[in-house]
């Protein structure tokens, strides 16, 4: 089929080129008849507007890259492969193509992909803490950005961000109001900055319950679902069992439960188990975990909507997502019970 010109849509609609103009970009100037019609045109012959014509004539591409670190763990990827599936459908539905890129440092250098580096992006999203390196890379380009997920919220860039102390407070004070006093801790000190915020949220719960914990119940090796059942390991082998374990992270959570199940412990008869993001594996498992919901779809929906503010230029700032969504499943219980 040849390709169709927006000389000939106007044509087989009655118009201008300027009107069907007005209508593909979706702006205002003309009649809802004319709309409808051209749009039904549109839809009948395929059209696609010529992206390399957009970018001249609007500079902008369309495109948003969401930019991953090479370096990323695999809490931060199940995490935010939610995320994906929820700004990829809002893209979708804006208008938007989706990237996926990869940035690293190596000595110092941050070496940024091809996307950014020919500017064929309208902006870029980027999940996690971002190093002061990368963001000055990033600023050279004056392309607009937004850092979701970030653990240092920085008035100066643009991000979304939860109180994962608020989080680890919150789960660890569940568990102190149903009568636990013999709380373990696994986190991941590779993670230093959610580590800090989640055991910081943690310790606050245990100070108000005036418990006091042996060190080794104080897990900082999990990185992941066979790391975190290593760190369950430990705790057992220092002969005192705790009756519940906070976990940073729901995968952390899920690694601790094979290890009980492992040494025929009944979850959570005998000890109970609660994480951090609701993952959704957490509903699949058994039990079913008790968990502190992280709302990846308001994230995502957010992000994009913030994003692309900033892209025309609109002022925004930054968003707080609630972090004390408590989610009660069959990992938990009264001790003993």
């Amino acid at each position: 089929m040849p390709k169709l010109t927006i000389k000939e849509i106007a044509k087989l609609a009655g118009v201008s080129p300027s009107a069907v103009s007005i209508v593909l970009n979706n702006r205002k100037g003309v009649s809802d008849e004319t709309r409808k019609k051209v749009d039904a045109i549109v839809k009948r012959m395929q059209y696609t507007p010529n992206p390399n014509s957009r970018r001249l004539l609007f500079h902008k591409t369309n495109n948003i890259a969401v930019l991953f670190k090479k370096s990323i763990s695999p809490l931060e990827h199940l995490f935010h492969s939610e995320l994906n599936t929820v700004i990829m459908h809002e893209c979708e539905t804006l208008g938007y193509n989706l990237l996926f890129a990869a940035v690293s440092v190596e000595d110092d250098l941050v070496i940024l992909p091809n996307v950014i580096k020919s500017r064929d992006i309208d902006g870029i999203i980027f999940y996690g803490d971002i190093g002061p390196l990368i963001i000055r890379s990033i600023k050279e380009f004056d392309i607009p950005f937004i850092v979701v997920d970030t653990h240092c919220p920085d008035s100066n860039i643009l991000s979304i961000s939860t109180d994962y102390a608020v989080a680890a407070y919150t789960a660890t004070k569940y568990l102190t109001s149903l009568g636990h006093t013999r709380i373990a801790y696994l986190g991941n000190s590779m993670l230093a900055q959610y580590t800090d915020r989640t055991f910081t949220g943690f310790k606050k719960a245990i100070e108000e319950s005036k418990t006091a914990l042996p060190v080794s119940w104080i897990q900082f090796g999990a990185n992941d679902e066979m790391s975190a059942r290593q760190c369950m390991e430990n705790i057992f082998a220092s002969g005192q069992l705790p009756t519940a374990v906070f976990c940073s992270a729901d995968i952390y959570a899920i690694g601790a439960m094979k290890c009980l199940k492992s040494h025929s412990l009944n979850i959570p008869k005998d000890i109970s188990v609660i994480g951090i993001d609701d993952i959704i594996l957490s509903r699949y498992i058994d039990p079913s975990l008790t968990t502190i919901k992280i709302d990846k779809v308001e994230m995502g929906r957010i992000a994009i909507d913030l994003l692309i503010k900033k892209i025309e230029k609109i002022s925004v700032a930054n968003h707080y997502v609630s972090a004390d969504n408590l989610i009660v499943r069959a990992s938990t219980a009264i001790p003993g019970i």
